[in-house]
């Protein structure tokens, strides 16, 4: 028997203890990111007898299930039930796929979808070559302008908007094509669902801003990075400053995948990734 309910908040108590239980450094096992993107990504809790999973709908319009249990409490039998009509398994970590035996399994992964993670002191400190523009562009910022930050929170909220709706003003794409929605409800949901940011502002102006949350006990990822263009080297030194603020507490920073957009994976690859967590497809044979 198999139960389905449209991911809600009702969920997310559920949810967080499963992720937490699981304990993986990928970006989609959070809860802020399941319900703030289950829209786009038609996200289902999916309750049956042999457990708890959610269901997904990928850009190819392809049916996948995230497993909310540790695989090796599972069996063949166990996966074939699962995924009925799905298409496979997904995302699954590397560590996990020696529970897939290849001779049963059909294993892939496709790069655009990989997260880029980051040890938080290289992004705190842009030490060597491979920092030097950005800290040029940092150094140049902070020569300029004297930023103020402030804990993003309902007394901000009007705020924070503000820096957003200039982002998407200023976006070549339309606002059905960009994560604005998200990010905003993001921004009206931020306590509820647990979030933590800053907002800075730059001689009194809101200038921009940075969401995320913790991901596991030593990564804390970023959802979402807004600011306005006007002032150069401001993503660089949320960045920074965000990392200098994490860095007691987190050895990584995931700053999500790059969705084959080459502009930002250019970005997020300038940044020195300690490595790209790939996610694999795992499907039955």
């Amino acid at each position: 028997m198999e139960t389905i309910e449209t991911v809600d908040l009702k969920h997310r108590d559920c949810l967080v203890e499963r992720f937490q239980q699981i304990n993986l450094q990928i970006s989609d096992y959070t809860f802020a990111n399941v319900y703030l993107f289950r829209n786009i990504s038609n996200y289902e809790f999916v309750t049956k007898e042999c457990g708890l999973f959610v269901s997904g709908r990928n850009k190819q319009k392809q049916l996948y299930v995230m497993p909310l249990n540790d695989p090796r409490d599972c069996d063949l039998k166990t996966f074939n039930e699962i995924l009925g009509q799905r298409d496979f398994f997904f995302p699954i970590p590397e560590g996990w796929l020696c529970y897939f035996p290849e001779d049963k399994f059909i294993i892939s992964f496709d790069e655009n979808e990989s997260d880029y993670l980051y040890l938080t002191e290289n992004m705190a400190g842009f030490k060597g070559k491979q920092y030097t523009r950005h800290r040029n562009h940092l150094n140049q910022f902070l020569s300029s302008y004297v930023p103020e930050g402030k804990l993003i929170s309902e007394n901000n909220y009007d705020d924070a908007m503000n820096v957003l709706r200039e982002w998407q003003n200023n976006s070549i794409m339309s606002a059905d094509k960009t994560d604005f929605e998200q990010c905003s409800e993001a921004l009206q949901k931020f306590s509820m669902l647990a979030l933590w940011g800053t907002i800075y502002y730059i001689d009194g102006k809101p200038a921009g801003f940075i969401i995320g949350e913790e991901l596991n006990r030593e990564t804390f990822c970023l959802y979402f990075a807004k600011a306005s263009t006007s002032y150069n080297g401001i993503y660089e030194f949320m960045f920074n400053d965000t990392a200098k603020k994490l860095q007691s507490r987190y050895k990584y920073l995931n700053l999500e995948e790059d969705m084959g957009n080459k502009n930002l994976r250019r970005t997020k690859s300038s940044y020195g990734p300690e490595l790209l967590l790939k996610k694999y497809r795992v499907s039955i044979k």
